[in-house]
């Protein structure tokens, strides 16, 4: 089985995603200052509400949920790009300390990548 470039500018996308994720966390929520800073939304500058919104999704566990719900829709049958953003959303679950979900969503969208891939390479080419 060979890597087409469609899978090839997926991994790419995937890639990229999970590094802005990282690079955000790093920048805007990791940071003592910005905590101190975004304390109260009603006075906090703009920065501050994005912030907030992931780490609401990271308390309640939907950043792992959406994954989860991505990897069983990919695992189902679900188009390429489902089965990209739920590998690439179950990292990010994992990142934002929702792994368990995450992951079973991260694994099952690979599961269903590799297998739509060894299945397309296996498949009869129709001249």
């Amino acid at each position: 089985m060979r890597a087409t470039k469609h899978d090839l500018i997926a991994v790419l996308a995937v890639v990229a995603a999970i590094g802005l994720i990282v690079l955000y966390r790093y920048l805007q929520v990791e940071p003592r200052h910005m905590g101190a800073l975004c304390l109260d939304l009603s006075t906090a500058p703009f920065a501050c509400k994005p912030r907030a919104a992931l780490l609401w999704l990271q308390h309640w566990q939907l950043w792992g949920a959406g994954a989860l719900a991505l990897g069983i829709w990919a695992f189902i049958g679900a188009p390429f790009a489902v089965r990209a953003a739920a590998v690439a959303l179950g990292v990010i679950a994992a990142l934002n300390f929702n792994a368990t979900w995450g992951m079973l969503g991260a694994a099952l969208g690979a599961w269903a990548w590799v297998e739509a891939a060894a299945r397309a390479a296996a498949a009869p080419r129709r001249a």
